[in-house]
């Protein structure tokens, strides 16, 4: 047994800790004599990949806990789930563009660069449009007048899409499998999250908050403003597909 430092959680053994992820041991390792520099610096990556393993461990037992009861658990995410919100982002942004790719198949050996014009280029923007939505919505909830912190509600922000990416991953797997209808499930996945999300967030830190600004204008300001940049996104993304198939270069 050994008692984190920073969270004090007991945990049955390991270097770091279950919860939070600290180093639990202390201390240079001593080298013998005939030891060289090169086997200390081949004990390194292990640390490293041991602490990777870690975080991995930590943050699905965040994401399952969050998929079995996203309302219950995401109401009570505080700012020390910043980098799991993050992560979550990522994710979110990452699986739409990569179905995208598994469904056009060998169609895409007639774009240039169809890996990064289909998968790289539409993720960064999606992730930028998603923690841009994140930020509207926490623009939202100081409008009211909440005292909240950024990293709390982009940590929050990043929990109520938990199970949207339940949902593009279903969408992604009837891509694989040829399930056409795949595009609905995809498309329940993204709007059911531009809807949804802004919306339990703002109402989860004003609920039993006396405002003069009500709660309902600043989600609908957080749509109206995430349409905005959605719409701005998807044109730069249309325009992306059309230069990668070349569709109006000229043959000659």
């Amino acid at each position: 047994m050994g008692t984190c430092p920073n969270c004090h959680h007991q945990n049955d053994g390991g270097n770091f800790c279950e919860k939070c992820g600290t180093r639990l041991t202390e201390g240079e390792t001593v080298v013998s004599g005939g030891a060289s520099a090169a086997s200390v610096e081949a004990v390194r990556p292990n640390e490293h990949l041991e602490k990777a393993k870690n975080v991995s461990k930590l943050y699905f037992g965040y994401f399952m806990s969050l998929l079995k009861s996203p309302l219950a658990k995401g109401s009570r995410i505080g700012e020390e789930h910043f980098v799991n919100g993050l992560i979550t982002i990522i994710l979110y942004s990452l699986i739409l563009p990569l179905s995208m790719y598994v469904a056009l198949g060998d169609y895409g050996r007639y774009m240039d660069s169809a890996f990064l014009t289909i998968v790289i280029k539409p993720t960064l923007a999606m992730a930028v449009f998603v923690f841009l939505m994140s930020v509207f919505t926490f623009c939202a909830v100081k409008v009211v007048g909440v005292q909240v912190t950024f990293k709390s509600a982009v940590a929050k922000f990043g929990a109520i899409l938990v199970p949207f990416i339940a949902v593009f991953v279903l969408g992604l797997l009837m891509s694989l499998f040829e399930i056409y209808e795949f595009v609905f499930v995809l498309g329940l996945g993204l709007f059911g999250a531009i809807f949804t999300a802004p919306a339990i967030v703002v109402m989860s830190y004003t609920r039993n908050i006396a405002s003069k600004f009500d709660p309902l204008y600043g989600i609908i300001l957080t749509y109206v403003a995430s349409f905005i940049v959605f719409a701005l996104i998807l044109r730069g993304f249309i325009m992306n597909m059309i230069d990668g198939l070349g569709i109006f270069s000229s043959p000659f």
